[in-house]
């Protein structure tokens, strides 16, 4: 695919350049205008109206990508939920089993103490021990039935242990029926809102011409050259990981390990990813389990302001936090785009930012690892 003028190349490489050399990232940052250059006039007039049209596209699409990956990552979260909830409901009902048959036991007990008592009833104790022909047989099994008396009082109350446990569990064994109902509808009206995204954006993508989509994909590879570039100069001076916990190293490198590789709604690798899952397959491989979501990580991590960032944090944007990547240092994340595309590097303000988390708070930062030298550590892509 061609990549555009050399002015408008320019015009883009300057774009990058002022998201990347910003001193503190923005709270809120607003997302990065089309490719600089776009439909200009020649003249130097400004846009025209193809330059509009392709700001408009660009927005339809990061509108649409947006939406459609937000619903996905509800959806994986929901189909993790009701995964769970189904394994609980199983074990519930497990155990409402294995307790109705030790109920079915204690009850058979029961019942054969209550029929010997009845069997051995009638005559009084006085009577019985003058008519017996050995009065010593008699007391042998007098001392006997006060060993039963006490049996059968702990067979009662393991009867009522029983049935009172059978009642909870038949109880909790609804409950986790319910609970896994409720996450099946709840998985599907998420799959259902990620289907709807998904052709929005094949709706949008559609009505643009060739022309269109070879700038956007130039725009996009500019962002990611530029990244690599800014990250590269970074670990010149200090080391791709430096400021990086020892865990926050080993993700980064997990991470920039799996560039190339496609998007996936719901991959987790080890050949293709989502956003959520190339994070939390970085931070495993780490050896620190994070939740499997954007959503889960802004909410389960600890926050830090985004002047603290160091290599290795997680990055989310979009006010659902419906997107998020893993900050490298030097103004750079990697991530995993969105569908037909691949994990590639971008400026840290490519969207808007929600906030940043740290998946190992209290871990100290290591010292940073020798300069790489004049060759670029981390080659634009």
């Amino acid at each position: 695919m061609s990549r555009g003028t050399p002015r408008s190349w320019r015009a883009a490489a300057l774009l990058v350049a002022a998201f990347l050399f910003v001193p503190a990232v923005p709270a809120a940052a607003e997302p990065p205008p089309p490719p600089a250059g776009a439909g200009e006039d020649p003249g130097g007039s400004g846009p025209t109206g193809a330059g509009q049209e392709l700001d408009r596209l660009a927005r339809d699409v990061a509108a649409a990508r947006h939406t459609a990956e937000a619903a996905e990552q509800q959806y994986t979260a929901a189909a993790g939920e009701l995964a769970q909830r189904r394994k609980e409901s199983a074990d519930a009902a497990r155990q409402a089993d294995q307790q109705r048959g030790r109920l079915t036991e204690a009850e058979t007990e029961a019942a054969r103490l209550v029929a010997e008592q009845y069997r051995n009833g009638g005559l009084g104790s006085l009577a019985r021990l003058f008519l017996a022909d050995r009065p010593e047989d008699f007391l042998d099994r007098q001392q006997r039935a006060a060993s039963d008396s006490r049996s059968a009082a702990a067979v009662l109350r393991d009867l009522r242990e029983a049935r009172n446990r059978m009642v909870l569990l038949s109880e909790r064994a609804g409950q986790a029926e319910q609970s896994a109902s409720a996450a099946a509808d709840r998985a599907q009206r998420a799959l259902e809102q990620a289907r709807q995204g998904a052709a929005r954006t094949e709706q949008v993508l559609a009505a643009a011409t060739a022309e269109q989509l070879g700038r956007l994909d130039q725009w996009e590879s500019a962002l990611a050259d530029g990244a690599a570039r800014q990250l590269a100069a970074a670990a010149n001076a200090a080391g791709p990981g430096g400021g990086a916990s020892a865990a926050g190293r080993r993700a980064v490198d997990f991470a920039l390990a799996q560039r190339g590789k496609p998007y996936l709604w719901g991959g987790t690798g080890p050949d293709a990813f989502d956003c959520s899952g190339l994070t939390s397959q970085a931070w495993r491989a780490a050896g620190v389990p994070i939740p499997r979501t954007s959503q889960q990580q802004w909410a389960g991590l600890h926050h830090i302001a985004l002047r603290d960032l160091r290599p290795g944090d997680l990055v989310i944007y979009h006010g659902d936090a419906g997107h998020v990547a893993l900050y490298l240092g030097g103004g750079a994340v990697v991530h995993a785009p969105h569908t037909g595309t691949v994990v590639k590097l971008a400026p840290v303000t490519m969207l808007p930012i929600l906030g940043a988390v740290r998946p190992d708070p209290d871990a100290p930062p290591e010292p940073a690892p020798p300069a790489a030298g004049p060759a670029a550590a981390v080659p634009p892509q």
